[in-house]
């Protein structure tokens, strides 16, 4: 695609992006709907048949408006996008920034050959570009030619996807089958977090429960059960609570599952020179790449349910998508589900060593005790006198939070560990499962040494480490120890010579 001066528009079709990518704002209505529910059924009501046409109606003026106001224009050497109503807006991207050129097939645009162009630049927490409803020849004609003006401009292309006709061999090849990519759902259930916010419904589940258990009373076994005098009312009311949270809990873990799998299907990622890109997903395929020396994190997780799996995931940061350290998971190169020779695969790929963790100093379990002990203590304790409770039983329940803290720091403890070797710093925490974090020492940012008062009287100090993704904290070290690991951070940082992004 040839740059021209002309400002160009996209499909009419890239309305159904628009409105897809408003829909996460919906999130910010929770407390409307909460309040609509708790009201009544006459406001129940009147969400429902007015609320929510109000709401799609509202949505789709909004991507309208949003697509007759979009433009892009192709320069020599930027891209330049238009948007807004109201409040105009026009973004500027050099293409010796771009970072990484994606190409996204979402579902609504693969009938019409449409795709979605997405630019990310050095230095933005986001992707800052994203062109949706241009055919696909235009996008990998302007994929090409932005790419080669960074090329030429950087001395260095971007994380473009690899053409299938690679002359390069297949260096490292990982396909997850549809039994693998569900395991992700249920290692990584975000929608147990709903739990709470679904509370203030919980006043419907009582009425609901009575009819539940008038119906199963009436069951023939029931009564026959019943006759004998072996259950009672209490007992068929406790069964069918029971059954009900495990049954929620079943639906949101499935719910889950689908999740992944639609996002996550056909994962198939494939390693050529020292590029590394993943294509996946059920409806919108996304590709995304990266080059091995842009590396800046590597954080490999095993919670509990990926324990009782046996089974890890592995996320990548890369330059240029971490400013503040506050990415989302979508910004990062994941990949989801590894099995224990896979994790070991890819820990040769990226050059992990194999760590000899050393603990921190066992005041840590102290430290930890006191502080978050004396805070539990007082929430604690503020509660339970306000209960019918006397004030020693009181005071006696609040003491019990210290034992119980210092189990869980004591846990912690064990797990927690830091590793240092001269290309890569890591820390392990963790308390049934584990989390490591792995830092190219070469790329450090910022390094703190600190020595809270109570620290420095017991000679401890706290050094923290800061990547593109945000800080580092080994705390309870000895203070000689820190001293030691900042000069040879610093010293690394100093010496290296390698390309950083």
């Amino acid at each position: 695609m040839a740059p021209t001066t002309d400002w160009q528009r996209v499909s009419p079709l890239a309305i159904v992006f628009f409105f897809f990518r408003s829909l996460p704002h919906l999130i910010n209505l929770w407390p409307v709907v909460i309040g609509g529910f708790a009201a009544g059924e006459s406001a129940r009501g009147y969400m429902l048949v007015y609320g929510v046409p109000a709401v799609a109606l509202f949505l789709l003026a909004g991507a309208t408006l949003q697509y007759l106001f979009f433009r892009f224009r192709l320069e020599p050497e930027r891209i330049q996008l238009q948007t807004g109503m109201l409040h105009r807006k026009r973004l500027t991207l050099d293409f010796e920034r771009v970072q990484e050129a994606e190409i996204t097939h979402p579902f609504y645009f693969r009938p019409l050959g449409l795709v979605s162009l997405g630019l990310e630049s050095a230095g933005s927490t986001q992707q800052e570009v994203d062109i949706p409803g241009i055919k696909v020849g235009t996008a990998e004609s302007l994929r090409q030619h932005i790419l080669e003006r960074a090329k030429s401009a950087a001395g260095d292309s971007p994380d473009e996807p690899l053409a299938e006709s690679q002359m390069e061999p297949v260096g490292y090849e990982l396909h997850l089958p549809p039994a693998e990519v569900a395991r992700y759902g249920l290692m990584h259930n975000g929608l147990l977090f709903l739990a709470p916010i679904a509370a203030p419904l919980g006043q419907y589940l009582g009425p609901a429960m009575e009819h539940w258990v008038e119906w199963i009373q009436g069951l023939p076994l029931m009564r026959a059960w019943e006759a004998t005098e072996t259950l009672g009312t209490v007992w068929v009311f406790i069964t069918v609570g029971l059954v009900s949270i495990l049954l929620g809990i079943v639906v949101l873990f499935a719910v889950s599952a689908a999740l992944a799998l639609i996002y996550y299907w056909d994962y198939r990622l494939v390693r050529i020179g020292d590029r590394f890109q993943a294509r996946s997903g059920l409806g919108t395929q996304r590709t995304r790449g990266f080059r091995l020396h842009k590396l800046q994190k590597v954080t490999i997780k095993q919670g509990m349910l990926a324990r009782l799996l046996r089974r890890y995931t592995l996320s990548i940061s890369k330059a240029g998508a971490f400013a503040r350290g506050n990415a989302h998971d979508k910004q990062r190169f994941i990949i989801p589900v590894l099995t224990e020779a896979g994790l070991g695969r890819m820990r040769a790929e990226c050059s992990l060593p194999d760590a000899n963790w050393t603990r921190v100093h066992p005041l840590y379990v102290l430290g930890t005790t006191i502080g978050l002990g004396t805070l539990l203590l007082l929430l604690g304790g503020v509660s339970l006198l306000l209960s019918p409770l006397g004030t020693g039983s009181a005071v006696g329940l609040s003491l019990l939070a210290y034992p119980l803290v210092a189990l869980m720091a004591w846990r912690h403890w064990q797990q927690l560990g830091y590793f240092l070797e001269p290309d890569w710093l890591a820390l392990r925490q963790g308390f049934i499962g584990h989390k490591e974090q792995w830092l190219p020492t070469g790329k450090i940012q910022k390094l703190k040494l600190s020595e809270p008062p109570f620290l420095r009287w017991l000679g401890l100090a706290h050094l923290t480490v800061w990547s593109t993704d945000g800080p580092l904290l080994v705390a309870y070290l000895p203070r000689s120890v820190a001293t030691r690991l900042r000069d040879q951070l610093m010293a690394r940082i100093v010496s290296y010579q390698k390309a950083w992004f």
